[in-house]
């Protein structure tokens, strides 16, 4: 079903990473995480021609165009065989971190996405969100590369978002996501650079802990 409206947080011109596109890349941006068929995990499905038509003089060749430099930026993610487009900072920005039923329509949401790459970059956001976190661990650019590196799942014990998640104790599912995590801990010493980043689970991360 269609939003009827949607959530932004005023917050979002407070983060540096928006205020530093310009009018035209903010606009397209607000433009997309508004789209009334964005679904709760900030997925969103490419359709260039309807696009096109909400602006006069927008073509569907300049949005490609435009979206493809928005991406370069590292503010979207498309998926062009799965004809799909993941809004980053979407969880930030609709403040869904704090709402417990939201989130579960999120992950709920991330697991019927078709896109394995789209699936993996939601989960690792939406687990800083429920964690209240500013920001996953990595920079966008380098946390793109160790996700791409690990294939998008967890190299403890191979979970995937969409994989089935163990249920706990009182029966109520766990929530479970995906998070960079540093092998040897910041706290140790270890830097932020490729070789010391790894793609968790939730799970295995906490059993990890600040340990190598």
């Amino acid at each position: 079903m269609a939003r009827g409206h949607g959530r932004i947080l005023t917050s979002i011109w407070e983060d540096t990473d928006f205020t530093e596109l310009d009018e035209a890349e903010q606009r397209l941006y607000l433009f997309l995480i508004s789209q009334p068929n964005l679904n709760h995990a900030g997925l969103l499905p490419v359709t260039w021609r309807r696009w096109a038509g909400k602006a006069r003089g927008l073509t569907e060749g300049g949005l490609r165009q435009a979206v493809d430099e928005l991406e370069q930026r590292g503010h979207v993610v498309v998926s062009h065989h799965d004809e799909e487009l993941y809004v980053r900072g979407y969880f930030r920005h609709a403040g869904i971190g704090g709402q417990p039923r939201v989130v579960a329509a999120a992950y709920d949401a991330i697991t019927r996405s078709a896109s394995f790459e789209l699936r993996g970059e939601a989960s690792l956001e939406l687990s800083a969100a429920v964690a209240k976190a500013p920001a996953p661990a990595a920079p966008r650019g380098l946390r793109a590369e160790v996700l791409r590196r690990d294939g998008w799942q967890c190299r403890g014990c191979g979970w995937s978002p969409g994989d089935p998640v163990p249920a706990a104790p009182t029966g109520r599912p766990l929530y479970r996501g995906l998070e960079i995590d540093h092998i040897h801990p910041r706290s140790l010493g270890g830097p932020d650079s490729l070789d010391n980043f790894q793609v968790l689970c939730t799970t295995c991360n906490t059993r990890k802990g600040a340990r190598t």
